[in-house]
């Protein structure tokens, strides 16, 4: 691993040189889900799909029109898809892109085939637990800017590199951090220097702590996830403090880069 010294971004000696052909075939997803199957993934992400609207808000996809860099199956675009005028699903997996397009959604492997048709048209995009996967983060807020209309907004979410986890586990969090799935973590200073590539003005980095005490005091006593781990002595207003101090302080485990096309 590397890191950036001026904008602290974190990357894998060796990124995967055909990342496209392996996050298009079945064989990625049963190698990080255990299956490669659509109703197994609603039954998985159906519940993190609504937490996602924390990030963006509900009121904004109402008759717009909405795209979804790296949806997977569609979970998260099902609920906007009831409100929104168009919905646009972006997703290598071409066995998710068929079940989205039998759902009316227009489906495309990549955002540079998407580009040909709604280059300039769309209103919102949004991108969560991507770009840490691709080989050019910097191109790919790029391509996303150019979908934008005119005053459109985007939401890019990806892992940080959950400061404080580290520095409780130390190797034990980083074998799991530095994953070879995930060559890249970025933060608040990667995003600020995409953002000066890309000539952008209107922007912004939010700060979210998706895992509460639970999940540390677990990793502590086991070395391992407890994701949404709960303790009785642990009360919901402990527990709310210490992730909205996490967030206050920029020291949590998410984050989300929105930007306003011009």
């Amino acid at each position: 691993m590397y890191q950036c010294g001026s904008c602290h971004t974190i990357w894998h000696e060796d990124l995967q040189e055909d990342c496209e052909s392996f996050y298009e075939s079945e064989a990625y997803r049963r190698s990080l889900e255990g299956t490669s199957s659509i109703e197994d993934f609603y039954r998985m992400h159906d519940a993190e799909s609504l937490a996602k609207f924390q990030y963006t808000g509900t009121d904004i996809f109402r008759e717009k029109v909405a795209a979804d860099i790296g949806c997977g199956g569609g979970a998260f675009l099902d609920y906007v898809n009831t409100v929104a005028r168009k919905v646009i699903a972006i997703e290598p997996s071409q066995t998710y892109r068929k079940a989205m397009a039998e759902k009316g959604m227009d489906a495309f492997p990549y955002v540079s085939e998407a580009l040909k048709e709604y280059a300039g048209k769309v209103d919102i995009v949004v991108s969560f637990d991507v770009i840490e996967h691709v080989q050019d983060p910097l191109k790919f807020v790029e391509e996303a800017y150019l979908l934008l209309s005119g005053g459109g907004k985007a939401f890019i979410g990806t892992p940080t590199d959950a400061p404080v986890m580290r520095e409780l586990l130390g190797a034990d969090y980083e074998s799991f951090l530095f994953s070879t799935q995930h060559p890249w973590v970025l933060g608040k200073g990667s995003f600020q220097w995409i953002a000066e590539r890309c000539g952008m003005k209107a922007y912004q980095c939010r700060f979210y702590q998706r895992y509460g005490m639970g999940n540390l005091l677990y990793w502590l006593l086991n070395k391992k996830p407890g994701q949404h781990k709960q303790y009785d002595f642990i009360s919901k207003g402990l527990d709310a403090h210490w992730r909205a101090n996490l967030e206050d302080r920029e020291l949590s485990d998410y984050i989300v880069f929105e930007f306003v096309k011009d």
